[in-house]
């Protein structure tokens, strides 16, 4: 069965919307990274689109709003709008603890041993643990060094054993054209700062997820500000969430 993006985006904000609300403190922007306060702690995601819209063009919304006033924003796809939304969503939902205390390369690294691995955009990572599998690819919308181009999707995603996919594509629209091209038996990793701990995804054909949670909001958002990347910020910890994946 074909998902829609519509479907991942409105699966999201609807689980989002079962946890308690709460009130918005504070919306910062950087050049790669948004973040949001609020009384029940916060999120982060990362900045799209990274090049169309200036830090001062006024395009975060308002802070007088919820949480749960954000999310709907997520709809707005490939708009700084959309980057608040989820980190909205990313505040509600990955405040809980109990999942394992790992990085996506790691897991990535044991799931991926002897498979086809295909990893959705060019993590910092990629170049350390290229030669640990049987065939490695490397997809992205402006390639560099080894990677391939998007359009090789197609041809490629049917071919992976291990999919890991960038949580941006929850921002840019494509997240289920990729899981549609996804061969039935294959693993799938959702991961970056931008992933939500939202057990929904596993209904969306997503077996592990593997985020962030803010520890110390005031180191993080001077990061955020200072136009930090995510490795590079202080205050935050990986962590790795399985699913429980079920059929679409």
């Amino acid at each position: 069965m074909q998902i829609t993006q519509q479907q991942i985006i409105s699966e999201i904000v609807h689980e989002a919307r079962t946890r308690p609300d709460s009130a918005v403190r504070e919306l910062v922007q950087g050049q790669l990274l948004v973040g949001v306060q609020a009384e029940q702690g916060a999120g982060i995601c990362s900045r799209v689109p990274l090049d169309d819209v200036p830090l001062d063009s006024g395009h975060e919304p308002g802070q007088n709003q919820s949480l749960h006033q954000l999310l709907p924003g997520l709809q707005n796809q490939d708009t700084v709008q959309a980057s608040f939304a989820l980190a909205s969503a990313n505040c509600i939902l990955n405040s809980r603890r109990g999942e394992i205390q790992a990085k996506a390369q790691e897991l990535i690294l044991e799931l991926g041993q002897g498979k086809n691995v295909a990893v959705i955009g060019h993590f910092p990572f990629v170049s350390k643990i290229k030669n640990a599998f049987k065939n490695f690819w490397v997809l992205e919308k402006r390639p560099r060094d080894f990677d391939l181009p998007s359009t090789e999707m197609p041809r490629i995603l049917p071919r992976a054993q291990l999919v890991a996919i960038t949580a941006t594509t929850l921002l840019n629209g494509s997240l289920a054209g990729i899981l549609n091209l996804c061969d039935t038996g294959s693993i799938r990793v959702l991961m970056g700062p931008s992933t939500p701990m939202a057990c929904c995804l596993g209904r969306m054909g997503i077996d592990y997820l593997a985020g962030s949670r803010v520890l110390d909001s005031r180191q993080v958002f001077t990061g955020i500000k200072n136009g930090l990347c995510f490795r590079s910020l202080s205050g935050v910890e990986n962590f790795i969430q399985p699913t429980g994946r079920t059929g679409v």
